[in-house]
């Protein structure tokens, strides 16, 4: 007896869910993997088959002509397969003209795969949006208007997702990925959320995040096997990505629990013969670097990142965190200092790890493949070695930006303390002689949130940035630098006059000047623009006020060598590797405090145990032979960054209100500012990680 109307249970040891698939039927459970596992299969029902046959016919009217659609699916490739990478090309563009066959063969409406249909018109939606010049013109030789093509595709594919999403397939998980990753990139974040949720749910039916159960030897053997499981690992790592980056941009609840998760990492030698595939991340890569290695870097990445949101947020499934960490450390803040200094080395261990020709400091000094965008809009169906370095410069920028803004990510529930010493009569003093305190944590991330903003400002000189404004990376370089200029912001503002104010000042106009690179492609850059704009104007007139007054004399920091602050120092053994001298500055700060921004919705408060003048000393934060003993030492709220984050929170204020009424003088492009708040572009969500709510308590 089954209690699921039209469901049977049987035993499956082994079945690939891509095979014997039927349109209309439901997303098919699966219990964690094994010998013997069993799971429920569901007929079609024909009421759930229904509805997809007017959408079929919508979807293959809206079909351009062959010429045209082939100039649309090299844009894709061209500008935006590189960064999402959910195809196997090769299968792709064989498979895609089968659309046109039916077409001649007179049979319209007999084309039945409505998750391939979707996902085809995705790709050329997505191609229109980034076709330039040249090929606007190509397109309108064969009468379409990119334009009006792509909005035509974006509204029937959003009014028939439910349709599209009962067919349950892998291409309709590719379909949520391309529709989401657009909504997320381009103003519509909270749009992008649930389409990526729907794309999540369909790929957990799938079970793509479960290793095929088929031995190593099976796959490596059979390239149609070893390739179909390719493109499930590439959906479902891009499915993680996506939210993880939805959950580390806006604070979306992460949804996927990596205990339930043993799919391996994808594997960037796939076409290569007798190539051996990683089975974890654990195992370092050992091959020669590929356009996939990008993704394998960027995977594993996401999967540091999302360790930073579940054990320094709270985001995620399950606990903050785990048992042994809580048994051994307590919730004390000297248990969150041993955290973020593991989060820290694990993070510098995996920038060791990148090859030369994906990392930035390597291929920054490198020459461009294209001298303008001309250049590049007309190199059409690109591809051979001129190509691919011109691929492996932006996916080395791309991993670049994604690692200095976790960096920034897992130092920033630190930034709000500091140190202080205890005098003879009990009264805590500001303690800024950093010579005499080496290995401070709080220090420590404050040098890493200002290397992090100024490493990222320096990327103004590249002229890749002029190319990258033609791909699907252009918002994702907008959101990471307007954060980067965020924080540089603050940390002028904290002590303005001073020789590090200056050098955050200079940074700060470098990440303006890059907003404004990219702002004729990304409304997020034409939004940021203004923000920073505002910022700075707030940076001026701070340091107007101190010049002014002169009843105060002018206190300089002393300045000291790189070795004065040393977050290593406070690294422990908690099974973690140890940081890595790789890819470690040598430029210092002087004491300098990156602050950051705070939504405007949210109370200039600190947690409830730091309005308790309950103080811990140092020497319980650390290990007692780590640093030696500072029992003089105590830490307390870093007012001078909570002024910095109600300041910023005024300008934040001040923008949204401006945005419904008047955008402002500073606003150059004030109808895209007002469309975007019109739109309910969360931009207060962006800046979550700054809110008092987000911050550790600590007994």
């Amino acid at each position: 007896m089954d209690a699921i109307p039209g469901g049977t249970t049987e035993d499956i040891v082994d079945e690939d869910p891509e095979i014997g698939h039927k349109e209309g039927a439901e997303p098919v459970a699966r219990q964690p993997c094994g010998a013997g596992t069993r799971r429920r299969t569901l007929r079609p029902m024909s009421s759930l088959a229904c509805p997809s046959r007017p959408a079929l016919i919508e979807f293959m009217s809206l079909l351009p002509p062959y010429e045209a659609a082939e100039l649309l699916v090299h844009t894709y490739f061209d500008r935006v397969h590189w960064f999402l990478l959910i195809f196997q090309q090769d299968d792709f563009r064989q498979r895609w003209p089968q659309l046109y066959k039916t077409q001649f063969d007179g049979a319209r409406g007999a084309y039945n795969d409505l998750g391939f249909l979707s996902t085809f018109l995705m790709v050329i939606a997505i191609g229109a949006h980034y076709a330039g010049p040249y090929r606007q013109g190509l397109l309108a030789r064969h009468g379409v208007e990119h334009e009006t093509l792509k909005q035509c595709i974006f509204k029937a594919i959003k009014s028939s997702l439910l349709d599209i999403i009962s067919v349950g397939s892998l291409e309709v998980v590719q379909t949520c990925v391309l529709l989401g990753t657009y909504y997320l990139f381009h103003g519509a974040p909270r749009l992008a959320w649930p389409v990526c949720g729907c794309g999540l749910r369909v790929a957990q039916s799938l079970n793509l995040h479960r290793k095929v159960n088929k031995d190593h030897v099976t796959l490596s053997s059979d390239p149609i096997e070893r390739s179909r499981n390719e493109t499930r690992k590439r959906c479902w790592w891009a499915i993680y990505e996506i939210e993880t980056f939805c959950s580390m941009s806006y604070g979306y609840p992460h949804s996927i629990k990596d205990a339930d998760c043993d799919v391996e990492p994808l594997d960037p030698s796939a076409k290569l013969q007798n190539a051996q595939s990683p089975v974890s991340f654990d195992e370092p890569l050992r091959r020669e670097t590929t356009l996939l290695s990008y993704k394998y870097y960027m995977s594993k990445l996401s999967v540091l990142t999302k360790a930073v949101l579940t054990e320094l947020y709270g985001i995620g499934p399950g606990p903050v965190n785990n048992d042994r960490a809580s048994d051994e450390f307590g919730s004390s803040l000297r248990a969150f200092v041993m955290r973020v200094a593991s989060l820290d080395a694990r993070l510098r261990n995996w920038r060791a790890e990148i090859p030369p020709k994906l990392r930035w400091q390597t291929v920054a000094s490198t020459s461009i493949s294209y001298s303008s965008k001309e250049e590049f809009d007309r190199d059409i169906g690109a591809s051979g070695v001129r190509f691919d370095n011109h691929i492996y410069h932006l996916q080395a920028l791309a991993l670049e930006l994604a690692y200095e803004n976790t960096m920034i990510l897992a130092h920033r529930p630190l930034l709000s303390y500091k140190l202080v010493t205890k005098t003879a009569d009990e009264k805590l003093d500001d303690f800024s002689h950093r010579d005499t305190i080496q290995g401070n944590p709080f220090l420590g991330s404050m040098q890493a949130c200002h290397d992090a903003g100024m490493s990222l400002s320096e990327l103004v000189n590249s002229p890749i940035l002029d190319l990258v404004s033609e791909t699907y990376a252009a918002a994702f370089v907008s959101i990471h630098t307007f954060t980067a200029g965020v924080a540089l912001g603050i940390l002028s503002s904290i002590e303005p006059l001073t020789p590090q104010a200056q050098e955050a000042k200079v940074g700060l106009h470098r990440l303006m000047s890059i907003q404004a690179k990219l702002k004729s492609r990304s409304l997020l850059a034409t939004q940021g623009l203004d923000i920073l704009q505002r910022l700075t104007k707030l940076v001026l007139d701070k340091e107007l006020s101190m010049m002014l007054d002169v009843s105060k004399p002018l206190q300089w920091p002393e300045q000291h060598s790189s070795s004065d602050v040393d977050l290593n120092a406070v690294q422990t053994d908690i099974n973690s590797p140890k940081p890595s001298s790789s890819g470690q500055r040598t430029r210092m700060s002087p004491h300098g405090a990156v602050g950051a921004v705070m939504p405007a919705d949210l109370e200039m408060t600190m947690s409830d145990s730091r309005d308790s003048q309950e103080t811990e000393t140092l020497a319980q934060m650390l290990e007692p032979n780590s640093v030696g003993n500072f029992s003089h030492l105590q830490y307390v709220e870093d007012a001078s960054v909570s002024e910095a984050l109600y300041d910023f929170d005024q300008v934040l204020s001040t923008y949204v209100n401006g945005s419904c009424v008047d955008p402002g003088p500073l606003s150059t492009e004030s109808s895209h500012a007002r469309t975007l708040h019109e739109e309910g572009f969360p931009m207060l969500e962006q800046t979550w990680i700054w809110g008092p709510d987000t911050l550790p308590r600590h007994d």
